[in-house]
């Protein structure tokens, strides 16, 4: 009797990893448009508004003005689909020894960092509160935790388990919020800051991806994130 023919056994071992191939090369490409249009439409607004100063709302107003392109596309899936972003509250409260925990972790460590360092950040200053403690936080996470994430999670699922789909939309989610930080060298933040940034924020975005994992909400990265920022701010 002749053996059978093995290709039809290799093939589906061979579709994960062509998945993954295709999902990561999709997210660069999306990250790369991303930034382009992110910087273009930032350098449109800060040519065009008023000097901030000091002044709260300025700083409040440019915060949402400059991120209006996505707080509208935020807006529209929120209508359309809140669970998508993560609009829901999970099991944030069976899982708060979790989320008081990284909250602990990211406070201590970047405490520790900004009183080691002994230098005032380029986000120091009360008129940035508003925009550093609720805008940003609410934008990037219900973006990159929930818009971002999902649509990882969903078309990892249809070729991994739960747990790898998982990991790898946490891992790749974070990974990718991250690296785009660096593009705030393009907005005149110093490298030097810059450069740790992104560092911290691979870190964070990974770590706020795990919390948006374990308990099925947004809120739990959004509450670190905010805490995170007013620490930032404060300093």
């Amino acid at each position: 009797m002749a053996a059978p023919n093995p290709l039809p056994q290799d093939q589906p071992a061979q579709r994960p990893a062509l998945r993954l191939i295709l999902v990561c090369s999709g997210l660069l490409v999306f990250c790369g448009l991303f930034l382009l249009l992110d910087q273009a439409y930032y350098r449109f607004i800060a040519a065009h508004f008023p000097d901030v100063g000091t002044s709260a709302w300025m700083a409040t107003a440019f915060g949402v003005v400059s991120r209006a392109h996505w707080i509208l596309v935020i807006t529209a899936v929120a209508i359309w689909r809140p669970r998508l972003l993560g609009l829901r509250p999970g099991d944030s409260v069976a899982r708060w020894r979790l989320v008081a925990g990284l909250l602990a972790i990211n406070l201590g460590l970047v405490g520790a960092y900004l009183a080691l360092s002994g230098n005032a950040t380029p986000y120091s200053g009360n008129q940035w509160l508003v925009t550093e403690v609720v805008t940003v936080p609410l934008v990037e996470e219900l973006f990159w935790r929930g818009l971002v994430f999902s649509i990882l999670l969903g078309v990892l699922r249809t070729a991994f388990a739960v747990r790898a789909s998982t990991n790898g939309a946490v891992w790749l989610s974070g990974i990718a919020f991250g690296l785009l930080h660096a593009g705030n060298a393009l907005a005149g933040v110093p490298l030097p800051f810059v450069a740790i940034q992104t560092l911290s924020a691979v870190v964070w975005g990974v770590l706020y991806g795990y919390a948006r994992a374990r308990t099925g909400s947004v809120y739990p990265p959004l509450l670190l994130h905010a805490a995170m920022n007013l620490l930032v701010v404060a300093f």
